[in-house]
């Protein structure tokens, strides 16, 4: 069916959603994510445009403007076409690095997740193994024990600050430590290089910090594997910097960087937002936080709420490589389009009763963790981390509450809670500290 045809046979409000003028809504203005991902904007999105076209209006910003699409259904229908929807170009409105930008750039613009047909799949077949069910199961015993160890350093106050002390040092602890092989030296400075990647905009960096940042990436990534190749180690990057591509070859210091970029940028800053939102939606819903610590039964329909509700990713961008339709929309070859999670989370054609946060719901479809081609790798890791600690906070009965004002990132790419202060309450009717019950069994 002919493009104009396909746009003609839609119904007529759609037609017109993507030049909708009278609803001063802007993706691009970060200050309203800075409190909460916008979801009454985004609601009436899906209801009366779900395919928009945002006017840009900050000049730093490249081209004049994006489609937004916030409906489940359509982005599904996006995330099963990479080579109509196509993710080389950029991830974020940001334009990917043009190809002659040199190396520490083509880390970027060649990773793993920038990648289309067939080369995506090629190369992610190369690490698919190292994050299957099973390799993650083996690995459960000492996610565990960093768990509780985690635990026991945060409460052994009566306060202490959960997105900091918890949600962020435990997966960076698993992830970095025990998974990429990474010495504790280093944490520090990798998660300041994931801060300025993930949110370049927030005022606590500069502009050209981001820029920095990838090249030190890129630096780091290079000595890793040239450690590695003198002297293997059997942790991810020692395995990956001695295995062979798809097509037989040897790994080399140019696809390494790229693979290291892609597992790095994605290792724990998505698993802290998704157990620092969890924790932040059980403190405002006690009624849901005592189910919790009622039935640990729960804790696996639990945690798919938590990516829904806090969805820590919250959107994709994908860029048109041929004029093509969504919902009777005209999208213009070229034209960037962005995959509001967020929203699809919260989408009434799918979810009942969306705005309610329920840790029993059931089926619970959402698209945290993307859909298609590019569904996360490490989704298994991320679903086991989350459990692993939420066991442990609900085998101590553990009760917090907030103890002070939240913080956010000022960011509308990733929903990650920066600071979330909160105290220990009492432990059930014996009246134990958590402290005191996690060395007592």
């Amino acid at each position: 069916m002919e493009i104009q045809a396909l746009v003609q046979s839609a119904e007529p409000d759609l037609t017109q959603s993507g030049t909708t003028d009278d609803f001063d809504f802007d993706f691009t203005e970060l200050n309203v994510f800075a409190t909460d991902i916008p979801y009454s904007a985004l609601a009436h999105l899906r209801r009366y445009a779900p395919v928009y076209w945002n006017k840009i209006r900050n000049p730093a910003t490249a081209n004049d403007g994006f489609w937004i699409v916030t409906r489940h259904s359509d982005i599904v229908e996006i995330e099963k076409k990479p080579l109509i929807f196509s993710s080389h170009f950029g991830l974020t409105l940001s334009e990917a690095p043009p190809p002659n930008a040199g190396p520490p750039w083509s880390m970027v613009r060649d990773g793993l997740t920038h990648l289309d047909p067939p080369d995506h799949q090629n190369h992610r077949q190369v690490v698919l193994p190292l994050f299957s069910r099973r390799a993650i199961a083996e690995l459960e015993t000492k996610i565990r024990a960093i768990a509780v160890r985690v635990l026991e350093d945060a409460c052994c106050e009566p306060e202490f600050d959960f997105a900091a002390e918890v949600a962020l040092r435990f997966p960076v602890t698993v992830v970095l430590g025990e998974v990429l092989g990474l010495p504790p030296r280093d944490f520090s400075r990798a998660i300041y290089w994931s801060d300025v990647i993930v949110a370049p905009y927030d005022p606590n960096f500069s502009r050209s910090a981001a820029a920095r940042a990838v090249q030190e990436i890129y630096t780091y990534a290079l000595s890793l594997f040239k450690s590695r190749r003198q002297r293997p180690e059997q942790d991810i990057i020692g395995i990956l910097a001695h295995t062979r591509l798809a097509d037989g070859a040897e790994m080399t210091e140019e696809v390494f960087v790229r693979y290291f970029w892609s597992l790095f940028t994605g290792a724990f800053d998505t698993t802290a937002s998704a157990i620092s939102g969890g924790m932040f939606a059980l403190l405002n819903h006690p009624e849901q936080y005592s189910k919790l610590l009622a039935d640990p039964a729960l804790i696996p329909t639990a945690i798919e709420e938590f990516l829904r509700w806090e969805t820590p990713t919250i959107y994709f961008r994908r860029t048109a490589t041929q004029d093509t339709v969504i919902r009777g929309q005209l999208i213009k070859r070229g034209e960037r389009v962005i995959m509001c999670y967020a929203a699809a989370n919260r989408d009434e054609e799918v979810f009942s009763n969306p705005d309610t946060f329920d840790i029993a719901r059931k089926p619970n479809d959402h698209l945290a963790f993307g859909y298609g081609p590019h569904f996360c790798l490490g989704s298994n890791l991320a679903r086991a981390e989350i459990r692993i600690l939420f066991e442990e906070l609900v085998r101590k009965q553990v009760r917090l509450k907030l103890n002070g004002e939240m913080r956010r990132a000022r960011s509308n790419f990733q929903n990650r809670i920066k600071t979330m202060p909160v105290k220990v309450g009492s432990r059930g009717a014996d009246g134990l500290s958590f402290a005191h019950a996690l060395s007592v069994d």
